[in-house]
């Protein structure tokens, strides 16, 4: 239950094995800590790195041995607490691109995992084909990794085609409708945008998870204009 909750949070599974692991022994040595988890150990290096970069695993040196020490539990509420806090920074200029006076919008929020699948059967409903601009790991396949499987069928099934941008590296399941294209990792932030008729989505995937839903013909259009720039200069490979 912990790991799969840690994954929901954005950990790996091996990732949230490895900080479970140092939360229970306080510290230990690299070997150790793979002899623990039985993750091979120049990859439980590699995910200690990743862990010390997201602020949830520090090091010392004892006896010159390499020492690593997890953050407090409570590290992984702030960070979710900061997640939030970014949404809540742009929420005034994201909406103030929805008060045309010529053309009003509608704007609304979808909480949890129910309120985002309302996003794609919306997406589903409409029959348009869309654009996708994936957030930085990849989540919607690890959050809802059977629904995405439906879906993808689904659109299949519609004829409905989507365009893909992708941090290169990461895999994501595709239908025989999908057009995929990868960027470096410098181009994605946290937030997926999802872009269909005259609606923008943007989801957060990760607790409580948000989906904000825009409809406004120049916002999808600004949002279009931008998303093909991006497919322009992104690569099949």
């Amino acid at each position: 239950m912990q790991i799969e909750t840690l994954k929901k949070i954005g950990l790996s599974e091996k990732e949230a094995k490895v900080y479970l692991c140092l939360l229970r022994l306080d510290y230990a040595t690299a070997t150790k800590i793979s002899k623990e988890t039985e993750v091979e150990r120049s990859l439980c290096y590699s995910i200690l790195q990743k862990l010390i970069g997201r602020g949830l695993v520090s090091y010392f040196y004892q006896k010159k041995a390499r020492m690593f020490k997890a953050t407090g539990p409570q590290k992984l509420l702030e960070d979710l607490k900061e997640k939030e806090s970014e949404i809540q920074k742009i929420m005034p200029s994201l909406i103030s691109l929805t008060m045309n006076k010529k053309n009003p919008a509608k704007a609304e929020i979808y909480q949890g995992i129910k309120g985002i699948q309302n996003i794609f059967k919306d997406m589903i409903k409409e029959k348009k084909d869309y654009l996708f601009f994936c957030e930085e790991e990849g989540k919607f396949q690890k959050v809802l990794p059977i629904y995405l499987e439906q879906f993808l069928r689904k659109i299949e099934d519609e004829g409905i085609k989507e365009k893909i941008l992708v941090k290169r590296g990461i895999k994501i399941p595709k239908s025989k409708n999908s057009f995929v294209r990868y960027l470096p990792k410098d181009y994605f932030s946290p937030i997926s945008t999802i872009v269909y008729g005259n609606k923008v989505a943007l989801v957060v995937w990760s607790e409580p998870y948000y989906a904000f839903l825009i409809e406004n013909k120049e916002v999808a259009d600004s949002f279009k204009s931008y998303f093909n720039l991006l497919w322009k200069i992104g690569k099949e490979r």
